[in-house]
């Protein structure tokens, strides 16, 4: 299928593929429907053994590569979109880390036990909006 993603990206041809997303999804939100596309470009650079690895494009050694996440929630006849974009999506993977054992190390985290999702362990605004505006661009909007 077709999904319109914001600009820059635009218009891509995008597969559903069966992410590790949908199971923390499914452990924090109560959903009757569920899927998890990745564009059709994306694919093909995962599966080719002769794309080259990322090169870094400037000093502090991220790549130029760029991701993009856009979820897409329907509730009573209400949309709403929230979208993550950033450089260098392995780059991003090191604050990320970074931010959520600061945050356990700081008991910044709910009381539970067991395997969690991290929605359901941080304030997902706060852990968010903590990566921003250095490693992530967030937007949300209702349509």
């Amino acid at each position: 299928m077709t999904w319109s993603f914001p600009e820059p990206i635009g218009n891509q041809h995008v597969t559903e593929v069966p992410l590790s997303e949908v199971v923390l999804i499914t452990r924090h939100l109560e959903t009757r429907e569920l899927h998890t596309y990745l564009s059709n470009v994306a694919l093909r650079d995962l599966s080719d053994p002769n794309t080259p690895p990322p090169q870094a494009a400037d000093a502090s050694g991220r790549s130029a590569q760029t991701f993009m996440v856009e979820v897409i929630c329907t509730k009573d006849g209400s949309t709403r979109r929230a979208c993550a974009r950033g450089r260098d999506i392995y780059a991003f993977t090191a604050p990320l880390v970074c931010e959520a054992v600061e945050r356990i190390l700081d008991g910044a985290t709910a009381q539970s036990s067991g395997a969690q999702s991290p929605g359901a362990v941080f304030d997902s605004h706060a852990f968010l909006h903590a990566l921003t505006p250095e490693h992530l661009e967030i937007e949300v909007r209702s349509d």
